[in-house]
Parts: C-alpha cells; structure tokens; sequence
C-alpha cells in the first residue's frame, strides 16, 4: 500500500487538508494553490468594483479552466500534426505533389 503525505493548502485564507502520494506531487498541489491566488488578486485588481468575491473566483475557474481546455486540445492534435508532416515527406521523397 502506498503511503500518502497529508498536506494543507491554503487558497483565499481556507485551508484545504490533501492527501498527495510523493512530494512531487505536493509542489504542483502548492503551485496550482499559489497561481490560483495569483489570478484572483489580479481580477480583484482589475475589476475591483465587483461586489462579492464569488465573481473573483467564478472568474478564476473560468479561466483555469479555459487554459486546460487549450491546453488539452493542443496536446490531443501534436502526434497527428507531427504525423501528417512525416507523411507530407514520404510523398514528396516519391516525386508526388
């Protein structure tokens, strides 16, 4: 059984009690808790007439979950555009345009 490091996070002054598998684990856990933080001090610099915090973080997750998003589909299309332009050469290496 694999042991299990008991962590806290802290984000927006809660604490959230994790569990992670390696200290590996525990830094990417601490750094997405400190870009999180990060991005919502700056919508609060950037829209500070906002009249609850709910809007801030709404507006983070948003935009956490934009960047994941674009980051999965460029990840998805890499092998196959990587694929197209090795076959783009073989083609070409037979006088076919």
């Amino acid at each position: 059984m694999e042991k299990k490091l008991n962590i806290n996070v802290t984000i927006e002054g809660i604490q959230l009690p994790l569990q992670v598998s390696s200290p590996e684990e525990e830094k990417v856990y601490r750094d997405a808790a400190s870009n999180i933080q990060r991005r919502i001090q700056r919508l609060r610099d950037a829209y500070p007439q906002l009249s609850n915090d709910k809007y801030y973080y709404v507006m983070a997750m948003l935009n956490t979950a934009v960047e994941a998003v674009k980051v999965s589909n460029r990840a998805d299309t890499q092998p196959y555009i990587e694929m197209m332009h090795d076959i783009e050469k073989e083609i070409e290496s037979f006088g076919i345009k």
